[in-house]
């Protein structure tokens, strides 16, 4: 997986005159750091959805088998995977990337990336490279585009996607959709209409971050209206987080609207 951050040169020369930015662009850098260690791969956005339960959560644990390089604004990630796993790794891999994109969006910043397999060589000392990695990305350059993750038709190929019947699901299936475009993939802001009524978010968490990434979407609309490449970027992040499921406590779907 490739992961850029969106902008990023321009947050730079911005931050030069601009002191809440370059503490945004620190706090963010850092907070990437964190995913070096393989620790950090956990199974808490896992472990709470029935498909893991019912498949053994053992399968599902890739703390051992993930690697993490971070340099300026771009981050490889990467996970020793097999056919007989593939599904069960993935799954782990989305929940965690989801909820890293989630975070750094409510400070503001928009992530976009790919995901394939393929071969690769990355070590703990990042030494990275590899045909995997010339195609992952390839797919962030010229097929992400927008604020969000795609899937690459090979990965697709070897997932249990899509699924005809409950019983063949995985947590994946929660967060990954054919988008408007025809690609695969998912955006910083679905793992939230995943873990909603969950251990892991409380309701007024929940309501905070929305708040948050609606004053990230609005603010971002009206500082790019001059600049359309990057202004269509938030219009399409706006259009996503209308789509989002976010139910209420007597089980109604309540629309967010900006």
């Amino acid at each position: 997986m490739f992961i850029d951050i969106l902008g990023f040169k321009s947050m730079v020369y911005k931050s030069e005159s601009n002191i809440d930015l370059k503490r945004v662009i620190k706090t963010s850098l850092k907070y990437f750091k964190k995913w070096e260690s393989p620790t950090r791969w956990g199974l808490k956005n896992t472990e709470i959805e029935e498909s893991a339960q019912k498949k053994h959560l053992d399968r599902f644990d890739i703390t051992e088998k993930t690697r993490c390089t971070c340099f300026s604004d771009s981050i490889v990630i990467s996970v020793e995977v097999d056919d007989g796993n593939i599904n069960e790794v993935f799954s782990t891999l989305v929940a965690n990337i989801a909820d890293m994109g989630e975070y750094i969006l409510t400070n503001g910043v928009l992530i976009r990336g790919g995901v394939t397999v393929g071969n690769l060589y990355h070590d703990l000392g990042n030494v990275v490279f590899g045909s995997g990695l010339i195609e992952v990305y390839q797919i962030e350059s010229s097929l992400a585009k927008y604020p969000r993750i795609v899937l690459s038709d090979k990965l697709i190929e070897k997932l249990n996607y899509p699924i005809y019947s409950k019983s063949a699901s995985y947590p994946y299936h929660q967060y990954i959709d054919r988008l408007s475009d025809g690609t695969v993939g998912f955006h910083q802001m679905i793992v939230l209409q995943v873990v909603q009524n969950s251990t892991v978010i409380t309701d007024k968490q929940l309501t905070e971050h929305l708040d948050l990434i609606r004053d990230v979407i609005i603010k971002g609309l009206d500082s790019s209206f001059n600049t359309p490449n990057v202004y269509e970027k938030y219009v399409w992040l706006k259009e996503e987080y209308e789509k989002l499921l976010i139910f209420t406590d007597d089980n109604e779907v309540k629309k967010k609207k900006l």
